[in-house]
């Protein structure tokens, strides 16, 4: 299941800004290039910033930016590199010209824009920031579902049900009774990352990255789920494989 489209979503007041800032800059920085008439290192910078903002913006927008954070952060890092190099260069060696400086000025808006993609999507779900940005672990910045008071009056399925009556004379335990006696098996999923419950909500279970939990129920988007302690309550399905 992926669930990395919810960790970084691009519905995101805040993350939304950001990208729709750094395309504008770039649209600055591309038009006042071509009215200057860059060539050389400062148009390559422009054509890579081109590839990589669209880029960005298509992986979150598809929610493909988890399985590639790595590639994407480093790809990050190489065009603030870039754009540090740009900015002085256009300010100090080329002409001041009205075009320079509207390239210039979109250059700056693109590595403001890029630096607050840094913590915007370099910051860990488990983090104090991503909490801050996006509201909360519960749903990946999505505003938390109200689901609905599970009642848990499951039996355990620990429990064996009572035997069937014996006959007069006869102690021999019946085949069905001890069929009934054997554990029913649930099914089991893995943690794909930790989950700290809600305090105001008791329904809730807490749980670590690679825990395993037996899952009782998968009805919704919050499933019935068991802990390997006993503990039962509901856990958000796009945090399981």
């Amino acid at each position: 299941m992926d669930s990395y489209g919810n960790i970084y979503p691009l519905s995101n007041p805040l993350l939304a800004t950001v990208s729709a800032l750094a395309v504008t800059g770039w649209l600055i920085g591309f038009i006042g290039s071509c009215v200057a008439g860059f060539h050389g290192v400062t148009w390559w910078i422009i054509i890579f910033e081109l590839f990589f903002n669209v880029g960005m913006i298509v992986a979150l927008g598809l929610k493909g930016f988890g399985p590639h954070r790595g590639l994407l952060l480093t790809l990050l890092a190489i065009s603030i590199v870039y754009l540090t190099y740009a900015i002085p260069l256009i300010y100090y060696q080329q002409e001041d010209s009205a075009g320079a400086k509207a390239a210039l000025g979109g250059m700056i808006i693109v590595i403001i824009a890029e630096f607050l993609w840094v913590f915007l999507l370099g910051c860990s779900e488990e983090s104090k920031l991503y909490s801050l940005i996006y509201g909360g672990r519960g749903m990946g910045g999505l505003p938390r579902v109200n689901a609905p008071m599970i009642q848990r009056n499951f039996v355990h399925p620990s429990n064996k049900e009572n035997p069937l009556p014996q006959t007069p004379g006869n102690n021999v335990s019946s085949p069905v009774s001890q069929g009934h006696q054997e554990h029913h098996k649930f099914p089991t999923s893995v943690a794909l990352h930790s989950y700290q419950a809600n305090p105001e909500d008791p329904n809730e279970l807490s749980f670590s990255k690679d825990e395993t939990l037996e899952i009782l129920d998968k009805k919704g988007n919050w499933w019935q789920a068991k802990k390997a302690d006993g503990t039962t309550g509901i856990v958000p399905s796009n945090y399981f494989s």
